[in-house]
């Protein structure tokens, strides 16, 4: 049972932690040159050492254009994955970090893309940007994940394609648990002081604002279904030692906000299933 004050808004804590080893930046050096064989593929369109990535103006054609502006996606969306890992590194899900992790997970999908599509022509890109130390740290940094789960660097295209997938799994619980704090805030404006509902206000609201508070509302559903997978993942502290205590506490107060709106629409089905879910998660603090 949790003490009376769990219910209670707290500021989320900024406290920082030494970064994991796993997605240092600092030391890779037990990694494969992922350029070796991409370079060989393509060794006319490799750029020098000491020149920066910088492409003549070609003409533009529907052959030339494509890959030109992946390498653009790319170089541009590599920077916001590093920082994603940094905070996810940091244990840094602030909801002010919400749209970095958001990007990051674009990024990544980028890179799936562009492997699953075309092999050959991900192997030039990423030759043609062996230069640009972000994109060469991404790919380092899923080999590593990579290694981390099945004991080896991946060799193979498809090996590759599943390090990236679990980049992107990472980031995208980064993404979830930023998104958490941010409904955790967002959500206090329902509230009064004493943590009791703001039942003045919704009342209002549903007179003068119904498509808005409906939107609000369809939002804090979305989020309590992401809250609960992150809970039986068995990754969902977001801040550090708090051992899920936001988690909870965001359940319980958007069960609560929920259960009474749907009571104020007339709908007694999901308002009863709203209840019976705080009633469960202020009992009892969930974890797996």
């Amino acid at each position: 049972m949790p003490k009376e004050d769990l219910f209670e808004f707290e500021p989320l804590a900024d406290e920082k932690v030494k970064d994991d080893d796993l997605f240092s930046l600092d030391d890779f050096s037990s990694a494969p040159e992922i350029t070796e064989k991409q370079i060989s593929l393509e060794k006319e369109n490799s750029f020098p050492d000491d020149e920066k990535i910088h492409l003549k103006q070609p003409k533009r054609t529907s052959a030339n254009f494509e890959p030109d502006m992946e390498m653009i996606l790319i170089t541009a969306q590599s920077s916001m994955i590093i920082e994603a890992m940094k905070l996810f590194s940091q244990h840094d899900f602030k909801s002010k970090n919400t749209s970095i992790f958001a990007e990051a997970v674009k990024g990544i999908d980028l890179y799936i893309k562009l492997l699953q599509r075309n092999p050959e022509n991900f192997h030039k890109i990423m030759s043609m940007l062996s230069g640009d130390p972000d994109c060469m740290d991404v790919q380092k940094i899923s080999f590593n994940l990579y290694k981390n789960i099945y004991g080896e660097f991946p060799d193979s295209d498809s090996q590759r394609l599943k390090s990236f997938e679990i980049l992107r799994d990472k980031v995208q619980t980064g993404y979830y648990k930023s998104l958490i704090s941010s409904s955790l805030i967002n959500i206090k404006k329902f509230y009064l002081l004493t943590g009791s509902l703001d039942s003045i206000k919704i009342n209002q609201m549903l007179t003068s604002n119904p498509d808005i508070l409906k939107k609000e509302i369809d939002c804090y559903s979305r989020h309590i279904a992401i809250a609960r997978e992150l809970i039986k993942s068995g990754d969902y502290e977001i801040n550090k030692g708090m051992k899920g205590r936001e988690i909870n506490v965001f359940i319980i107060k958007a069960s609560q906000l929920l259960s009474y709106y749907f009571s104020k629409i007339g709908d007694t089905e999901r308002s009863n299933i709203y209840q019976r879910l705080n009633d469960n998660f202020r009992k009892y603090f969930i974890m797996k």
